[in-house]
């Protein structure tokens, strides 16, 4: 994830993807664009109807308290977009 500031990057390792495997998710960074970014949810977040929540209070807070401006997109599905990279803790 050379392209995302490297706090925004230690902020996903460390918080962010824990978080989401705890409750059986998969993170992946699907692109950097814009000083933004667009994460994608898999495992068992992939049918979970709270994953916008997870999304809205927790995991753009993180990001925004990072330091991350620009947009933030998440996704979330069985199938993870070609080009993905997992984010692991």
């Amino acid at each position: 994830m050379p392209d995302l500031p490297e706090p925004v990057v230690r902020t996903l390792r460390e918080v962010v993807a824990p978080l989401v495997e705890a409750d059986g998710g998969v993170l992946y960074v699907v692109r950097k664009a814009g000083g933004g970014v667009r994460l994608h949810l898999a495992g068992a977040c992939a049918g979970c109807p709270g994953f916008r929540i997870t999304s809205s209070e927790v995991i753009e807070p993180a990001l925004r308290a990072a330091g991350l401006k620009g947009d933030i997109d998440v996704s979330a599905g069985w199938t993870v977009p070609e080009g993905a990279e997992r984010v692991t803790p």
